[in-house]
């Protein structure tokens, strides 16, 4: 914790909360564990990018040449040698508290002379209630001023954030960014590490016996093409169909971890490409040195315990053959659980 952080008070508030008020930051923790600030997190650790970023610097010397990625790094700090407990009651709750009050309606002095001193906000209006209507009358004159204003007011609360890292006023749901990043740490674990370590020829075993398919099926993302039995062509389809539903995934969470990486989350706009490069030749040359040790580290979230183990027992029946060009036949192929 910084000493400018010890110096502010307990007392936070925070948006996308079931509450907005806090006392403490161990209170907000019971919260933000389980909700869109943990999955703000653990996207932000799949990013290479952004580990290579903490593996090679100090806390106020972020070694990119990304200013975006470096203001990341200087407010969420390392993020791979904690627990996500530790690391809100240390950063986490002041990386994302509202930096100002938020506004509220108020009288306003009727004397003149202190009316006259304060400063009327551009994206305030001031109205004039004679006391003597009803109160519905009052409340239906204010409905028809509100109307004419209507382009000027927020129609989501999370835009009135003053948060440095708002969360993103979009439309999303905890259980899609759940599954989108089971989805992408499978991937990562069962796929892309096995052919990373191949081509780096370290020791072992790497031989790729993952596909898609598993994938789909172990997280159940379509059900209805879950089926390997039946006419082999519809076996096809059903194979392709899923194997659709994942690469979609995939590709969203891309654009996740890319938005992420700028300090915006969830989004799932493409980030446009910098004419500068994010590392400079000394920064790659340290890199290429930490690349096994990134296939080393295990980025799944202990939300989802149990999907890696469970992706391990599926086998396939057949043995593993290479393709052979010249055999159009379809074969079942049928998945088991050891």
């Amino acid at each position: 914790m910084t000493e400018i952080q010890e110096n502010q008070p307990q007392e936070h508030f925070l948006k996308g909360m079931p509450q907005l008020r806090f006392q403490k930051v161990e209170d907000s923790l019971e919260f933000a564990k389980v909700g869109v600030h943990r999955w703000w997190w653990e996207f932000l650790r799949m990013s290479k990018d952004y580990w290579l970023v903490c593996q090679t610097s100090e806390r106020h010397r972020p070694q990119t040449q990304d200013r975006q990625l470096a203001r990341v790094y200087r407010a969420f700090g390392d993020i791979y040698s904690c627990t996500f407990d530790e690391w809100w009651v240390e950063h986490g709750s002041w990386v994302f508290r509202e930096r100002e009050r938020f506004p509220k309606v108020k009288e306003l002095s009727r004397h003149p002379r202190d009316r006259a001193s304060q400063r009327q906000l551009r994206d305030h209006i001031w109205v004039d209630i004679p006391l003597k209507l009803s109160r519905r009358t009052i409340q239906r004159h204010l409905g028809k001023i509100l109307d004419i204003y209507e382009e000027q007011r927020l129609n989501n609360r999370l835009a009135l954030s003053t948060s440095d890292f708002r969360l993103n006023p979009v439309q999303f749901r905890l259980h899609t960014l759940k599954k989108m990043h089971e989805v992408y740490s499978l991937h990562r674990e069962l796929i892309d590490k096995p052919r990373a370590l191949k081509s780096l020829k370290k020791e072992g075993q790497f031989e790729q016996r993952a596909d898609l398919f598993r994938i789909g099926k172990l997280l159940r993302l379509s059900p209805s093409n879950e089926a390997l039995r039946g006419d082999s062509t519809e076996i096809f389809k059903r194979q392709n169909r899923m194997r659709a539903s994942v690469s979609r995934l995939l590709r969203r969470t891309e654009l996740l971890i890319a938005n992420v990486e700028q300090g915006v989350f969830p989004s799932f706009k493409r980030v446009a490409q910098s004419s500068e490069r994010r590392f400079n030749a000394r920064q790659l040359g340290l890199h290429a040195e930490l690349e096994a040790q990134w296939w080393s580290l295990n980025l799944t979230c202990s939300l989802s315990e149990g999907k890696l183990e469970d992706a391990r027992k599926i086998h396939y029946a057949e043995e593993l053959r290479v393709r052979q060009p010249n055999v159009t036949e379809k074969r079942e192929r049928v998945v088991k659980y050891t």
